[in-house]
């Protein structure tokens, strides 16, 4: 009698809408999501626009039907995810590597440089890192002269952080690749710093130079280093010639500005700041018109009358700045390994 019963009972759980019907449905459309082939030449694109890992790849493109564009956009929201994870996990720890960028524009008329900190000098050498500080500078020197500071033309300018944070970079903000860079480099990142000089579009009164030392190249051509420095020189050029002549004096001053490490451009600036009470030092050590010359000639102050002559037309330091990595921060102590290893894993 219970076996008559049974035949009955398990028809009814098969016809449509029935218990097992409905499970064997669900089981059977996830199955064969499970199974959605990736699109072998999809695939390749995709990691040649983003290369990922592959398992990540093909992650990206089940998750949006081999469609190349939603895959770009679904690794770019999970790229983001991860990397907010893990800048909650790793910021509190101490960022004291890192490199100096410096982006000048084209028409040496504008320019700035910026620390980007990370917690080793491993992550600090590698390219995603130094791409990412160069596109920060670039991102950078679009506030030369815009107003967003004090002394806009060819005086310096600190550029706010939270403003170069939510400037564009690469179709997204500054934060955010920050963010995205953590999660892929697994450190605790900051843009500790960032100051402009110059003006874009500005005349031909301003000759901007920049130097990085100890440069490691990035894979887009820009290059980053330990130490940085702007020089802003105000001079009139009456043609191409002349001009050429400022902008080169004006990047041979800013590897000056690194290598000697001047704190006032003239004896002037020297003088006031001791009358102030600042220990100034030997003005022939710390001011960058007293030093003599790195390529010869004399003194700066020299260097600069010469080319006023050639060029009939004063040429004065305007401004200048050096950074140098991790100036003012206190290394913590080291590791052993095992607890290295342990970090870079949480």
């Amino acid at each position: 009698m219970a076996t008559k019963q049974a035949v009955p009972l398990l028809a009814g759980a098969l016809r449509p809408g029935g218990l097992v019907s409905g499970a064997l449905g669900a089981s059977c459309a996830g199955w064969r999501a499970y199974t959605t082939k990736v699109d072998i030449g999809a695939l390749k694109r995709l990691r040649q626009l983003n290369p990922v890992a592959l398992s990540k790849a093909k992650e990206a493109l089940l998750a949006s039907s081999n469609s190349i564009d939603r895959a770009l956009e679904w690794l770019e929201k999970d790229a983001l995810a991860a990397g907010a994870q893990k800048a909650d996990k790793v910021k509190d720890r101490v960022a004291c590597e890192g490199v100096i960028a410096v982006h000048v524009d084209e028409a040496r008329t504008a320019a700035s440089i910026v620390e980007l900190s990370c917690e080793t000098d491993f992550v600090a050498r590698n390219a995603a890192f130094v791409d990412l500080a160069t596109g920060i500078a670039t991102a950078g020197a679009a506030f030369a002269g815009s107003g967003l500071g004090a002394g806009a033309g060819a005086s310096l300018t600190s550029i706010e952080i939270g403003r170069l944070a939510a400037a564009a970079l690469e179709g997204r903000t500054v934060a955010d690749a920050v963010t995205e860079s953590i999660g892929r480099l697994g450190e605790n990142i900051v843009l500790r710093r960032a100051v402009t000089v110059g003006a874009l579009g500005a005349t031909g009164s301003i000759a901007v130079g920049g130097y990085v030392h100890g440069a490691v190249a990035g894979t887009r051509g820009g290059s980053a280093g330990k130490i940085g420095g702007l020089v802003a020189l105000r001079g009139v050029a009456r043609d191409a010639e002349h001009r050429g002549m400022l902008c080169q004096l004006a990047k041979r001053l800013a590897q000056q500005v690194v290598g000697y490490a001047p704190r006032y451009a003239t004896h002037a600036d020297w003088e006031r700041a001791k009358a102030a009470g600042a220990d100034v030092g030997d003005p022939e050590a710390t001011v960058l018109e007293a030093q003599q010359f790195l390529f010869g000639g004399g003194t700066v102050a020299a260097v600069l009358a010469k080319l006023s002559t050639n060029l009939a037309s004063p040429v004065e330091v305007a401004s200048f700045v050096r950074f140098a990595r991790g100036e003012g921060i206190e290394k913590p102590a080291r590791p052993d390994f095992a607890e290295e290893v342990r970090r870079q894993l949480a």
